[in-house]
């Protein structure tokens, strides 16, 4: 950790010195930040005189801030001269011997006499296992690729070794074993490799950057090389360096690997081109790959292609807009061999990887660089968004027209009218069947033309249908319209039935036509108007155009009555934290009921409500008798539920009159002057209103009452009871319902309790059997007051483990839906036929903290109404 903390000073010492330290010396400035590695300074200039001056120059700038430069090499003897021999590298440089010695730079092998870069490689023995192998190919140094063919095969041995499902230390199969020795024996012989280290650039040089890709079932492959004219004329090339991957273990077609080999050029294309930055000024970047099926991808919209194909078009041209793409025969492509692996012998004598084609000597102009595209129709990972093959950028000029017979009349009108005016007399002053057929027909060619023309153009030229249409047969009957061939021509059907006319989905025509047999047919479904459509038409995809008119159809919208069901929302507060029983409570009625006066056997019947009490948090209930719907009979039954359960702090219910009369009088009870100072500070509570018609903003109290209803249907049956017996038949289902499980039972033996509201309300179920008598001598007070405390605390620890967790999931409405908008025209569902719903806009809207929108304000003809979103139907609004 200390040596990567001192890398690290070093580096921002000389980036804080090419900063602060080098104005006037722009060159020792650039070779301080972008040509330095670590404490390694690699610098270059055009002539020795120049070199010179930019040796003094950095030995001056960095003298400055007292770094004193040592193991000074050059390829030059006389800018080697000027340096003190104590402060050379430590190697003998002999300019005299055609070795001359070499240096070690940034990991590679430099001879300064020949000015080549070499590679050391050794031979490893080791025991041949997967780890020995990986490292074998870490040992190979070669960061800008320029073995990359034998490391690629190196790695596609490992590879292999990785399908086998080998371990790190296992023996690899005599297969394997044999291909890697061969391998291993041959690496030495990347020791002759020599690479020139100058591109014989110059500032007068003419300078291409060219590029190759290739790929194979074993992976992909660029590689890059500099093109270089001298002012004499003579052109060299470089090689720059190669990119390698290996093919995905899941299996892939070619064609997408030469698609990622070609967006891995793409790539390394552009990181050379930052590298070079302002060094070089390119005459032109060129890239080529042997895929006739990428060059036709990337000469076509990248839009018209799937996701994977799309999005690497894309970034081609992204990555290098201004490069010209061409076709090469793989026998030419240098990018081949690094894509398929050579051992280290076949790599040495390669000459097409290290100079490139032969064609890249000659003139630029002579490079044929036009590509035969394949037909977009023909290609393969085209996307198939529409069987409509062309968009008149016009449109359908009849598609103003919302109704098919008014369409169809107009244009019969309208000819007629040219037709007096050409001076043709008409024997009938109304229009005749001729006539509208041949107005169908203007507008069927209208519609071809505008949505059909490439079918239409290929059809005429005897060339086949695409083939999504060939199924179909089409084509050009005598009047010059799209007929289905089909093959039904021996049938006994009309002519029109057997060879009907072709229409596109998203014709107007198409539409018009749907919506006129929809409402002759009295607004039936899709396969009473197919049937019709059919005996003239046949429109691509009927039953979607038939899906989208019906949906339009008010009517129909009315009667199927489909409502929002926006995403259930989280659950309150008020439900899932902790509180005394009934502090947050939910109240509703049941009933009516019936009761009698007294037990005698012609006694007066009358009816009663029973108020239904639930606690949010627990789910107890209390149960009371009430008399009437008013709001001092409900203010009674709260005051004695107030007296046995404590005043609770939140009360939820829907907007019920008598509640809306208790929650005032409540309001103004709290705000008299006259009592205010009677009341204590806490004597207060907070009613809160569901929305109107909407109970299942309300489902846990309306929940209790099923279950109460349910409880005392079957206790009573057909029979009527008096005030007494049905104050104790109540208490009595209270006791029930405080006993239900709030959790389900465990299916452990040992497990016998469960959690219940009665728990929190008495320590134990209403219904369960007392527990033996504990004498009072067994314990003292203060442990007994104790107890009882840690019993209350778990079962809050139950309710919070327990309980809370059951609520987690949502049991409906689980899906988004898009949020109802102001302006939407609605009807409201009630208890009335549906074509009497009343009919609103949307004023305002009322989204809850998800953002989802549950509840909203209808302006109707008789007032503003405020709703649920469940209990709107959105109407149509585009036509």
């Amino acid at each position: 950790m200390e040596s990567i903390a001192l890398l690290s000073l070093v580096l921002r010492v000389l980036k804080d010195i090419a900063d602060n330290e080098c104005n006037g010396f722009p060159e020792v400035q650039d070779g301080l930040r972008y040509q330095t590695y670590v404490n390694d300074i690699c610098l270059g200039a055009d002539t020795e005189e120049l070199l010179s001056k930019l040796q003094s120059e950095l030995k001056a700038v960095l003298g400055r801030s007292a770094l004193e430069l040592k193991k000074w090499s050059s390829n030059s003897r006389r800018v080697l001269l000027d340096v003190a021999a104590a402060d050379r590298v430590s190697d003998v440089i002999n300019f005299d011997d055609k070795e001359g010695g070499t240096i070690k730079v940034l990991g590679l092998r430099w001879e300064p006499v020949k000015d080549v870069f070499g590679f050391d490689v050794r031979p490893v023995t080791k025991v041949i296992t997967k780890r020995s192998v990986l490292s074998t190919i870490a040992t190979i140094f070669d960061p800008i690729g320029f073995l990359a063919p034998v490391i690629f095969h190196a790695k596609h041995i490992m590879q292999l070794i990785w399908k086998a499902e080998l371990g790190w230390d296992d023996p690899l199969p005599d297969d394997l074993i044999r291909t890697w020795k061969l391998l291993l024996n041959d690496l030495p012989v990347l020791s002759k490799v020599e690479i020139p280290r100058f591109l014989s650039t110059t500032i007068t040089s003419d300078v291409q950057l060219c590029g190759f890709c290739d790929a194979s079932e074993h992976g992909y492959a660029a590689v890059a090389y500099l093109r270089v004219t001298s002012s004499p004329g003579l052109v060299t090339t470089h090689l720059l360096g190669s990119k390698t991957k290996m093919s995905p273990m899941k299996t892939s077609t070619i064609p997408r690997l030469e698609l990622c080999a070609a967006v891995l050029l793409a790539r390394w294309l552009t990181r050379l081109l930052t590298i070079f930055g302002d060094r070089l000024c390119f005459n032109g970047i060129f890239a080529w790959s042997d895929s006739q099926i990428v060059m036709s991808w990337l000469v076509n919209p990248h839009t018209c292609f799937k996701v994977f194909v799309s999005n690497r078009v894309h970034l081609v041209r992204q990555l290098v807009p201004s490069c010209r793409w061409g076709y090469v025969r793989s026998s030419e492509n240098p990018a081949d061999c690094a894509s398929r692996g050579l051992l280290p012998s076949d790599l040495v004598k390669h000459l097409l990887y290290w100079s490139g084609p032969a064609f890249l000597k000659d003139n630029v102009d002579t490079w044929d660089m036009s590509v035969s595209a394949v037909p977009i129709e023909q290609l393969s990972e085209a996307k198939v968004t529409s069987l409509s093959v062309q968009i008149d950028p016009e449109g359908e000029w009849f598609s103003r027209f919302s109704s098919y017979h008014n369409m169809v009349r107009v244009v019969a009108w309208m000819r007629r009218f040219v037709g007096r005016a050409r001076k043709q007399k008409y024997a009938s002053e109304f229009l005749n069947r001729e006539e509208l057929d041949d107005s169908l027909i203007i507008l069927v060619k209208q519609s071809q033309t505008c949505w059909l023309s490439k079918l239409h153009v290929d059809l005429a030229r005897g060339r086949p249908a695409q083939r999504l249409l060939a199924g179909l047969r089409p084509f050009i009957d005598t009047r010059g319209v799209i007929c289905v061939g089909g093959r039904l021509a021996r049938s006994d059907l009309t002519s029109a039935e057997k060879q009907p006319i072709l229409l596109a989905r998203d014709s107007h025509l198409s539409v018009l036509l749907a919506r006129h047999w929809h409402l002759v047919t009295c607004h039936s479904g899709p396969r009473v108007i197919t049937s019709l459509i059919t005996r003239q038409f046949w429109i691509i995809s009927v039953r979607a155009v038939i899906r989208r008119v019906i949906g339009q159809c008010t009517i129909c919208v009315r009667t199927l009555a489909q409502s929002p069901h926006p995403v259930i929302a989280d659950l309150p507060s008020s439900r899932v934290q902790m509180c005394r029983p009934f502090t947050r409570v939910g109240i509703d009625y049941a009933g009516p009921l019936s009761m009698r006066e007294c037990r005698l056997r012609k006694a007066r019947q009358y009816k009663i409500y029973v108020a239904v009490f639930v606690c949010m948090s627990t789910k107890a209930v209390h149960l009371e008798v009430v008399s009437e719907l008013s709001t001092n009979a409900f203010l009674a039954a709260f005051d004695r539920f107030v007296a046995r359960r404590g005043l609770p702090h939140d009360i939820f219910s829907d907007c019920g009159t008598n509640f809306v009369g208790a929650a005032k009088y409540l309001r103004a009870l709290v705000n008299d002057p006259t009592i205010r100072h009677v009341l204590t500070s806490h004597v207060s509570c907070v009613w809160h209103f569901n929305p109107p018609s909407a109970p299942h903003f309300g489902g846990l109290w309306e929940a209790a009452v099923r279950s109460f209803k349910t409880l005392l249907t079957r206790l009573v049956g057909i029979h009527t009871l008096s005030w007494e017996e049905m104050t104790t038949v109540l208490c009595r289902i209270e006791a029930v319902l405080n006993s239900r499980p709030l959790t389900p039972m465990s299916s452990s033996p040992m497990d016998v309790d469960y959690l219940t509201p009665g728990h929190f309300l008495i320590g134990q179920p209403l219904l369960a059997v007392p527990d033996a008598p504990i004498p009072e001598s067994c314990t003292r007070v203060v442990n007994r007051w104790k107890l009882l405390h840690q019993c209350h605390q778990s079962f809050w620890r139950r309710w919070s483990t327990e309980y809370l967790c059951s609520l987690q999931v949502r049991a409906k409405w689980t899906a988004d839906v898009p949020n109802l908008q102001c302006g939407d025209m609605v009807v409201i569902k009630d208890s009335s036929p549906p074509m009497s719903w009343r009919l609103g806009r949307i004023i305002d809207v009322t989204p809850g903290n998800d953002g989802v929108v549950r509840v909203v304000k209808v302006n109707t003809a008789t007032g503003e109404l405020t709703r649920p979103v469940v209990k709107l139907v959105k109407l149509p609004m585009d036509q």
